[in-house]
């Protein structure tokens, strides 16, 4: 559980979830997880503190990142990273 909010692990595991999309020929790594999942419906300014370390280490590595929503029913949020020439 304390992996869970430690910003350094969170980064990790993402970047190991690029490196696994990149080999797969994609440009796109998306997440729920961290809590871009439930906690992002809001300004980001608003996320929780583990979302916004997220956001900016990922960031500061060069990815372009954003939370996107899809509202239907119910909302679906998730963490949407790219990188390379199709971002």
């Amino acid at each position: 559980m304390a992996r869970e909010q430690d910003p350094a692990f969170a980064v990790d595991t993402i970047l190991a979830g690029i490196a696994k999309a990149a080999a797969e020929g994609k440009y796109v790594y998306t997440t729920r997880d961290y809590g871009f999942g439930t906690s992002t419906y809001c300004n980001e300014c608003d996320y929780p503190k583990l979302c916004i370390a997220i956001l900016k280490e990922l960031r500061g590595l060069g990815y372009v990142c954003a939370v996107r929503a899809e509202e239907r029913q119910f909302v679906d949020l998730w963490l949407e990273v790219k990188w390379g020439e199709k971002t």
